[in-house]
């Protein structure tokens, strides 16, 4: 239940938002945080009067231990402060309460070591199509391997995508007519444009699997498949009639794996790559609405650090 007078209380704040130019995708993320907050409140405090809110810290503490136990990132916790601070600052609360905080862990800044280099990124680019330091074994499974591998690369490296999603991604997911990949997070559903070269590399990668164990057109088929190295060929999961997805545990010893062959620093992630890509971004001068949109981030917030570690440099 969402009681009227609580609902007032909000809408009169959005249309303070709306009346200071804020963006309508920042308002929207307040009125999610918001709202969220008074139905709790509705459900564990019924006895506050609907027409006001708490003017005692401990309630707003409680809800912050709450979402805590929902395990709430420490990056939606600092969101949701600041969403409140903006709510009691605007009904004048912020005497009585004093500035929320949802959570005392600091960020740790960024530092040169957090990012991966151009050159290291063209080195292990380079290496994943190769077939130096394998030896006889290991170059007869790269046959089947390496164009996948590849292609993994190519959407962590210069579209940042995180292990979660290049792994989540379905056959139906990637319009090659139309240069686009749609990826999910969550419940959020952003479209990224692939280049040209980009998509004839995955393109490359799927013809390479025999049309038995070969993703299906339009399906929610896996994009990316994985490989039976004992028996040289792909998995498929006959119980479900589809390929079997790669996981994201072996996803990560692959990368862990191919970044050790190309010599590169032997501690580059997929954090690494992602977090090069949104640094790309910023450099070149795009908007925080479009940053947050392109790498389906839950606020500006997460760009602070980005933002704080360009300025020191």
């Amino acid at each position: 239940m969402f009681y009227l007078d609580r609902f007032l209380l909000l809408q009169k704040f959005l249309c303070h938002l709306n009346e200071s130019k804020k963006k309508a995708s920042t308002i929207s993320m307040y009125k999610h945080d918001l709202k969220s907050f008074f139905e709790w409140l509705n459900h564990y405090h019924p006895h506050i009067p609907p027409e006001s809110l708490p003017k005692d810290k401990k309630y707003y503490d409680e809800y912050f231990s709450y979402l805590k136990e929902k395990n709430l990132s420490e990056a939606n916790l600092r969101r949701v402060a600041s969403h409140l601070n903006g709510l009691l600052k605007y009904y004048n609360l912020t005497s009585y309460i004093g500035l929320l905080q949802g959570t005392n862990k600091k960020q740790r800044e960024l530092t040169d070591t957090d990012f991966i280099t151009e050159a290291d990124t063209l080195l292990l680019l380079d290496s994943v199509i190769s077939h130096k330091h394998l030896s006889d074994i290991q170059s007869q499974i790269h046959k089947y391997i390496g164009p996948r591998n590849h292609s993994m690369f190519v959407l962590m490296i210069r579209y940042g995508l995180t292990v979660n999603e290049v792994v989540s991604l379905n056959i139906k997911d990637i319009n090659f007519g139309q240069n686009t990949l749609m990826v999910k997070n969550g419940k959020t559903n952003r479209i990224l444009e692939l280049s040209k070269d980009d998509k004839k590399i995955i393109y490359n990668y799927l013809s390479t699997i025999p049309l038995l164990f070969r993703p299906k057109d339009y399906t929610d088929d896996p994009l990316f498949i994985s490989f039976h190295p004992q028996k040289m060929v792909y998995w498929y999961d006959y119980s479900l009639d589809k390929p079997k997805r790669i996981s994201v545990i072996g996803t990560k010893r692959m990368i862990e794996r191919e970044v050790k062959r190309s010599g590169i620093k032997p501690n580059v992630r997929s954090t690494h790559f992602r977090n090069s890509c949104i640094l790309n971004k910023i450099h070149k001068g795009y908007s925080n609405e479009h940053i947050i949109y392109y790498f389906g981030l839950s606020s500006r917030h997460a760009l602070y650090r980005f933002k704080r570690y360009l300025r020191a440099k």
